[in-house]
């Protein structure tokens, strides 16, 4: 397995829609990809990753909403799920509102209001289709994950205004770190 490189906004594959994977690409690689994933989403720590963040413009997702970080050991793998052209086919018109935070927008949290639960068809490694129902939390990781899918980051979710200081922080983060490496000549 390989730690892959996650990409942070405002690079522009964040913001592209994935395409769907075919099928001549589910099988080995493919489940080796999730691996991968699954591995770099536990090494950030975090609870989902789509594969746009790891600059794959494929329609892939990994989520574990029970895993609890680094001190939380015990439970990573316990609702792991490997989800390929992952499509919601119902949502609860009841929502919740979440402190969200995303891996590709460091430093960052907002408030969103999403569904509640929702049931998602998707594919595994395989090909092999699935329907499964997530609830609360298990709710919120996978249609976050969902948004990557769509080139929507949390950035897009915030207003201009949290985003333009949010952008303006990072630009000065990058500058002071550039300030500090020896210059080439």
């Amino acid at each position: 397995m390989a730690l892959l490189p996650i990409l942070a906004a405002p690079h522009p594959v964040l913001k592209k829609k994935a395409r769907e994977v075919r099928d001549d690409e589910f099988g080995p690689d493919l489940a080796k990809h999730f691996e991968d994933m699954a591995e770099t989403m536990y090494a950030a720590p975090g609870v989902g990753l789509a594969a746009p963040q790891v600059n794959d413009p494929r329609q892939i997702l990994v989520a574990d909403p029970g895993f609890e970080g680094e001190d939380g050991d015990d439970n990573k793998g316990d609702q792991l799920v490997y989800m390929a052209n992952p499509v919601i086919v119902s949502r609860s018109k009841e929502t919740i509102t979440w402190s969200e935070a995303c891996l590709s927008v460091p430093d960052y949290s907002q408030d969103i209001r999403r569904a509640r639960e929702i049931v998602v068809r998707f594919q595994d490694a395989e090909g092999t289709v699935f329907e499964n129902t997530y609830t609360d939390f298990p709710a919120v990781v996978i249609q976050h994950e969902m948004d990557h899918l769509k080139g929507i980051t949390l950035l897009e979710r915030s207003s201009r205004f949290k985003r333009n200081r949010y952008m303006q922080r990072q630009k000065k983060k990058e500058m002071n770190a550039a300030k500090g490496k020896p210059r080439r000549r």
